[in-house]
């Protein structure tokens, strides 16, 4: 038997106006289990109730539950990986590797996490910072799934020097350069033709999108290492995505280092669901 949850938190993604008869169905399950529920805005907005910004919610939570996509889970990862409160994500958008439950499992899969049958699979975060003599201080931010760098300009390829431990890897022509967790191996990395990478592994993922040189290959990287990137080329606008939710314009004179960062995500399945059952169906293995 797992830890219960005495304090719920419900993040929604916005937009789903049919999300509401739901919303209130999982709230009277939470209830009945003797848990008390609270909403962030989005979810608060579907019933027309009062909610409390997505920070506030992790702090007062010891259970998140997200109701969304991976996009939605990303939006309150790091503060729910701050707080550490563990999240479960039900998945109510695309593929969905993070919020891997099926909708319509909503209520007994929440049932199941309520009742202490589920497991935790601890989810390593990446840090990402951006400094340069034009900054007047570094500038942080902490991410689930990948860091990426990439051109604005239209059919042009951006030049980038990677180093890692300080030691030279290549220069890199190419759209840009991911660097990834293994949470984030089957995001963009895996699009841009990266390895699938275990969660359990420690490890970082250094993923060249388009590259011109095709010898240029995805690096599989100790989970310890510290990855740099400067620009080689001058001319182009070139953009730093951090978990597909906040973008930074890098000046030419920047360098973006990306490591380990100090905090974990709580991710919890209901059940005896395991990553390869959620491979297997996100990826239609053994599908004809």
């Amino acid at each position: 038997m797992s830890e219960l949850f005495s304090r719920v938190g419900i993040v929604a993604k916005p937009h789903d106006e049919e999300m509401g008869d739901e919303l209130r169905r999982l709230m009277n399950l939470i209830e009945g289990h003797g848990a008390s529920v609270t909403l962030d805005k989005e979810a608060a907005r579907l019933i027309e109730g009062t909610g409390v910004a997505r920070g506030e919610l992790a702090t007062a939570s010891d259970l998140l539950i997200v109701l969304g996509g991976d996009g939605t889970l990303l939006s309150i990862a790091s503060d729910a990986a701050r707080a550490e409160v563990p999240v479960f994500g039900v998945n109510y958008g695309g593929l969905g590797f993070m919020t891997a439950t099926p909708r319509d499992e909503l209520e007994s899969a929440t049932d199941a996490v309520l009742r202490g049958d589920y497991s935790v699979s601890v989810r390593q975060l990446l840090r990402a910072t951006v400094d340069g003599p034009q900054r007047s201080e570094p500038l942080a931010r902490d991410v689930l799934n990948d860091a990426v760098i990439n051109k604005i300009d239209l059919a042009r390829v951006v030049e980038l020097k990677a180093t890692v431990d300080g030691e030279m890897v290549s220069s890199f022509v190419a759209d840009g350069l991911i660097v990834c967790t293994t949470t984030g191996s089957t995001a963009y990395s895996l699009a841009a033709g990266g390895p699938i990478v275990m969660p359990e592994v420690d490890a970082i993922v250094l993923t060249p999108i388009s590259p011109h040189t095709l010898s240029n290959r995805p690096l599989v990287l100790p989970g310890g290492a510290r990855v740099e990137i400067e620009l080689v080329s001058r001319d182009l606008r070139v953009i730093l995505t951090l978990d597909g939710q906040e973008g930074i314009l890098l000046n030419p004179d920047d360098r973006v280092s990306v490591q380990r960062s100090p905090h974990s995500l709580l991710l919890v399945r209901p059940g005896e669901r395991s990553y390869f059952d959620v491979l297997r169906t996100k990826l239609r293995w053994g599908s004809r």
